[in-house]
């Protein structure tokens, strides 16, 4: 009878507790949620590596102050890392892509490097409606062109960095054209040669009808055209045809491993001639390392130095170089996308991705980089008062000099200085004379 009545109270335990539990569970799951971040990148080489670091910071930065506002609850951060290995295989990037939207549940995907696999990428976030922002290479124009060509397929990609290839085009060719400047000044050059030493990638094939076109009408000759594997252990013969060619300046482009071998060289060789160009690998301070310090007087075109672009640029290269010991590369631009995809999910209210889409076509954003605000193709808007990026060279003591913008359009950040030319070109083309 005793046990009856424990029987009785306990049902009646459950008649009642039950209900609560169910009006209670969803509120608590919902509070218990976080958001899943994908980093994606080749994370055994530094733009995976950074990418990973950049989005670390921006994780710790808003989970610290209670995480992202989604309509009336705050929610958390949790990234995801997401090695693509898409500098090696296009079809590993999209296999882990794949993955980590189905198996790892993300709700957004940071990351990229690579055009060709970013392209495959995207048709998989596509297919499931994933949202996708980029922040390191991947500068082919054809990635957020196909935004405007079949927007309710594409729209769920935005390109908050790099600039792309037809920018980067104007990029280099200022950058070019400023060390040419300093070549006539300070060497008596009087008509300087570049020689165009492309890696083997889609990001580059449309850009150098450009280059062809456009540098003799600056008054600079073309002496050549070379390109590279993006994994090559060896460019010496490239180099050398390039002394042989008279070249004075070296535009370089690489997003991939082969820039260590190819800067590493041009100092171990004494190629007489000023590099500058797109150079991912470049950007961190393992690269005065791994070329074992040849890379001094070697110049690249970046998307952020040690000046203040914007009130973010200054703290967030001091916040990261105490943090990781290095400086941040391109990809490290994770960091703008996260806060970018912060934005635009408050601004949504919701994690619902076509009203983030609508949330991020909004974006005027103050980045590391300079001032984000998307086109019609949610491509970055690239000028001054936008994105310009800088001109900077290795210097000896593992020290960085920014060389350019240097007045162009207006536009000139202060700690700018004059390209250096390294003492064996000084020497070399002084003794031509």
């Amino acid at each position: 009878m005793r046990m009856l009545k424990k029987m009785k109270c306990l049902f009646l335990f459950m008649a009642i507790a039950l209900p609560l539990c169910s009006f209670a569970g969803p509120d608590l799951a919902e509070a218990n949620k976080t958001i899943k971040i994908g980093i994606a990148g080749p994370m055994k080489f530094v733009q995976g590596e950074h990418a990973w670091y950049g989005a670390e910071m921006a994780a710790e930065e808003i989970n610290a102050a209670g995480g992202i506002q989604v309509g009336k609850d705050k929610m958390k951060v949790e990234l995801i890392k997401v090695d693509t290995n898409e500098i090696l295989s296009v079809v590993d990037a999209t296999s882990a892509i794949e993955r980590a939207i189905t198996s790892d549940k993300v709700d957004f995907i940071i990351g990229g490097c690579s055009s060709g696999a970013i392209m495959a990428m995207q048709d998989v976030t596509a297919e499931y409606k994933k949202i996708f922002l980029i922040c390191g290479s991947g500068s082919h124009p054809e990635i957020t062109d196909r935004i405007g060509k079949n927007y309710d397929t594409y729209k769920y990609f935005f390109r908050p960095a790099p600039i792309n290839a037809r920018h980067i085009v104007t990029l280099c060719l200022e950058a070019v054209g400023e060390i040419a400047r300093v070549a006539k000044k300070n060497l008596g050059i009087e008509k300087p040669k570049v020689a165009l030493l492309f890696e083997a990638a889609k990001w580059l094939d449309p850009q150098i009808p450009y280059y062809q076109d456009l540098f003799p009408k600056m008054g600079i000759e073309v002496a050549g055209l070379w390109r590279m594997s993006i994994k090559a252990q060896d460019v010496s013969a490239e180099l050398q045809a390039i002394r042989a060619s008279g070249a004075h300046i070296i535009l370089a482009m690489t997003s991939g491993p082969v820039a260590i071998p190819l800067y590493r060289q041009i100092g171990e060789l004494q190629i007489p001639a000023a590099v500058t160009g797109v150079n991912v690998e470049a950007e961190g301070a393992k690269f005065w390392e791994a070329t074992g310090g040849m890379c001094v007087y070697g110049g690249v075109s970046v998307q952020r130095s040690d000046v203040a672009m914007t009130e973010r640029t200054l703290p967030f290269y001091k916040k990261f170089w105490e943090k990781y010991k290095e400086r941040p590369t391109l990809t490290s631009g994770s960091y703008d996308s996260m806060l970018i995809l912060k934005e635009g999910i408050e601004k949504a209210g919701s994690l619902d991705p076509d009203k983030v889409v609508a949330g991020l076509e909004k974006t005027d954003f103050y980045g590391t980089m300079g001032r984000v605000v998307f086109d019609k193709n949610h491509d970055a808007t690239f000028g001054p008062g936008y994105l310009t990026g800088v001109g900077i060279q290795w210097m000896p003591g593992e020290k960085i000099a920014t060389y350019w913008p240097h007045n162009w359009k207006g536009i000139t950040y202060e700690g700018v200085r004059e390209f250096e030319f390294s003492p064996w070109m000084v020497k070399y083309w002084k003794n031509k004379k």
